[in-house]
C-alpha cells in the first residue's frame, strides 16, 4: 500500500508531543500543530525540490546517524515520539542546510509570519520537523527509490498544507492546490482581490 506521506507523519504529533514541546515554547497549541503542519509540508517539497539530483535521499538520510538521540526516541509501530528533548535543535539544522541553504533564514521566519508563532518556535519547529521526515525515512528505506513518484502524486495536496509565501520561497505557484483546473482557476481570480466569494 503506498502511504500518504503527510498523514504517516502527522501520526506522530500527539497532544503528548505538543504539551512537551510548548515546555519550551510557550506557544498557543493549536498554532504550535499548525506550524508542524507547515513544516512537515515544508520538508517535504524541499525533497520534491531536490528530486533531480542524483543520491540526495540517500545521502542526506545517512547524515541522520544510527544513535541519534532523537532517532532513537520515535517507536515506528507505535507511531509514537517516545521523550521530547531539545536535541533537534542542533541534529535539525544541517538536514536543513542540506535542504534549503541559503533560503533556510527566509523560509523559518515566512513559517513564523504565516502561522503567527515566535520566530524562535518556527526556527527550532523546522529542525524537528525536518528530523521526523529524515527520521521516518531512516525507517523506511525501500521508500528513497520511490520517492520522488511518491512526493509527485502527493505533491498538490502537500502544497495545501503549505501558506502562499512559503510555496512561492520554494519556487511554486501561489494558487496551486488540489482542486480541479476550472475550480483553480475560478478560485485564483476571486483571491487575487482578496474576496472568496464562492465555495466550490
Amino acid at each position: 500500500m503506498t502511504p500518504n506521506l503527510q498523514i504517516e507523519l502527522r501520526r506522530f504529533i500527539s497532544s503528548n508531543v505538543v504539551s512537551k514541546l510548548n515546555k519550551f515554547y510557550f506557544e498557543n497549541d493549536a498554532l504550535l500543530i499548525k506550524g508542524i503542519d507547515v513544516s512537515i509540508g515544508t520538508i517535504l517539497m524541499g525533497l520534491y525540490n531536490k528530486a533531480e539530483e542524483p543520491e540526495f535521499y540517500t545521502e542526506i538520510v545517512q547524515q541522520l546517524p544510527d544513535d541519534s538521540a532523537f532517532y532513537q526516541e520515535i517507536d515506528f509501530t507505535a507511531g509514537r515520539i517516545l521523550s521530547v528533548d531539545d536535541c533537534y535543535k542542533l541534529e535539525g539544522n544541517t538536514l536543513l542546510k542540506e535542504l534549503f541553504s541559503n533560503k533556510k533564514g527566509r523560509i523559518s521566519e515566512m513559517v513564523s509570519n504565516e502561522v503567527g508563532i515566535k520566530s524562535e518556535t518556527a526556527r527550532e519547529i523546522l529542525n524537528f520537523s525536518a528530523l521526523l521526515v529524515v527520521s521516518y525515512l531512516k525507517n523506511n528505506l525501500q521508500l528513497l527509490e520511490s520517492l520522488k513518484l511518491l512526493l509527485e502524486e502527493q505533491k498538490r495536496e502537500v502544497l495545501n498544507s503549505i501558506p502562499p509565501g512559503i510555496k512561492i520561497i520554494l519556487g511554486f505557484s501561489n494558487y496551486e492546490t488540489v482542486e480541479d483546473k476550472n475550480q483553480s482557476i475560478g478560485r485564483s481570480i476571486f483571491t487575487l482581490f482578496g474576496h472568496n466569494f464562492f465555495s466550490f
